[in-house]
């Protein structure tokens, strides 16, 4: 006998006798493990805020600092200021996807919801463009390398085949402890973000001792203090470290890629969405201040990557707790990614908008590993070709116009689709100014500084739609 087991009992959901024709198999016997075959609710509340955090808590904070530095005129105040207005940012849109993700219980996130809002081609654009362009992924896991390898190059820099080859072992094996099932890859998560906060800990701490031993640092005067600068300059500046800034944040909607993983996502999706990104802007003001009371804003200014003369300053010996912390968070961050938009490929696929075989599951531990397996390969492709600023780059334009239009799709979901139980409902301003705000971010670039890779997304997501009116719509 074939036997098909459920989830919590031993009892055999179909038995099928030796005698039984194909056809009787193909008939009835597949239809119930089609409709019992279903993604598993593993995460509550206290895991859903891990997962969120570790997505948002990664590389950023230790890559972006001078950018927003730089843009503030290296005051402090005005540095504070953005983050803090990153984080605000976070929160609005946090409670716009709450609203989307309570009354539309299906995985997928942003793809769910324009293909709701809009139409199937337009939501088909998102899974296109992440699955095979995986900028994000790409951009964290190549910080990791650098920082991990560091150590080992310290009269030079580390050779590009060395970051490829270690982003690539990483790759691997997160993307395999994710195939393992669900449980396995919040385990790691909750493991990896307890000992990132740790290490994110070690850091405020040692800056605190050294702000003791050296009772001169006055960290706040002149906080506000800037020097005039050409406007349009400016203008500029202010765009980029606004960039810089979402990019740390980015991964406050999470939750809404894993809805059908969630237990109780009316409940639970509101609740760690909005306390993970509150911990996150906590986490990334304080880290700042740290970063002000050991280095002066030119010291700040003049590094790419501050966590190393800060690390070097501030602990001497124990100077090699930051690259771990960095590397612990990009490893976070990257393993969050995989369990979250990883199931893009999947939710298309079941679909009808890609390959059958990308809407699988694993018949035992119930996760989606052939979406896995494309997401992973793709991301290789990009680390091969690619190198971390373009990425970062090309990740923020095409990220907000999906963004802005997943917000505005909250009001036109409103009309389409009055009957939806609805059991958060976000305040009717809030989805207007994300999408104006996240027209600015996608024109303003075009304006003052265009960019080969802003048209290279724009010409790729003109492939994507030819390819779904030739493979999908015909």
């Amino acid at each position: 006998k074939a036997m098909f087991q459920s989830d919590d009992q031993n009892k055999p959901l179909l038995s099928i006798d030796s005698d039984d024709s194909d056809t009787q198999y193909a008939e009835t016997g597949r239809n119930k493990i089609t409709k019992t075959l279903k993604l598993r609710r593993n995460i509550d509340v206290f895991s859903g805020v891990l997962v969120a955090s570790g997505v948002m808590l990664g590389s950023g904070i230790f890559v972006s600092a001078n950018t927003v530095l730089d843009a503030a005129n290296n005051s402090l105040g005005v540095t504070l200021l953005i983050w803090v207005f990153g984080g605000a940012v976070a929160v609005m849109s946090t409670l716009c996807y709450c609203e989307l993700a309570t009354s539309i219980s299906e995985s997928g996130s942003d793809y769910t919801y324009l293909s709701h809002a809009y139409t199937p081609a337009f939501g088909f654009l998102l899974p296109w463009m992440s699955t095979f362009v995986p900028c994000s992924d790409t951009a964290t896991i190549l910080t990791f390398a650098r920082y991990a390898l560091a150590p080992s190059f310290s009269c030079s820099a580390p050779s590009e085949n060395s970051v490829k080859l270690t982003a690539i072992c990483l790759l691997l094996f997160i993307t395999a402890i994710n195939i393992l099932g669900v449980k396995f890859a919040v385990r790691l998560q909750v493991l990896l973000s307890w000992s990132k906060f740790v290490a994110v800990g070690a850091v405020v701490i040692s800056a605190v001792v050294y702000v003791i031993r050296d009772s001169s640092i006055a960290i706040f005067d002149n906080s506000f203090k800037y020097k005039t600068r050409d406007y349009n300059i400016f203008k500029l500046l202010l765009y980029q470290s606004l960039t810089q800034v979402m990019y740390s944040y980015d991964g406050w909607n999470a939750l809404c890629h894993v809805t059908e993983e969630v237990k109780e996502p009316e409940k639970t999706i509101p609740k760690a969405s909005i306390a993970a990104v509150s911990i996150i802007t906590l986490i990334y003001v304080t880290m700042n201040l740290a970063y002000f009371a050991v280095l002066t804003p030119e010291e700040i200014s003049t590094s790419k990557i501050i966590a190393l003369p800060f690390a070097l300053k501030a602990m001497g010996g124990a100077s090699w707790i930051v690259p771990l912390s960095v590397c612990l968070c990009a490893v976070s961050s990257y393993s969050a990614g995989i369990l979250t938009h990883g199931r893009l490929p999947y939710v298309a696929a079941r679909r009808g908008q890609l390959p059958m075989i990308f809407g699988m599951l694993h018949i035992n531990s119930r996760v989606p590993s052939p979406a896995l397996v494309l997401n992973a390969l793709s991301t290789i492709v990009l680390i091969n070709i690619g190198n971390l600023e373009m990425m970062i780059d090309t990740f923020g334009f095409v990220n907000w116009t999906f963004k802005g239009f997943s917000s505005l799709s909250v009001l036109i979901l409103r009309k389409r689709m009055p009957h939806l139980k609805r059991p958060y409902k976000v305040p009717t301003i809030i989805p207007i100014f994300m999408f104006i705000l996240s027209s600015v971010f996608v024109i303003l670039p075009l304006i003052n500084q265009p960019h080969f890779l802003y048209f290279y997304a724009i010409f790729f997501f003109a492939v994507g739609l030819c390819l779904y009116y030739i493979f999908v719509h015909k």
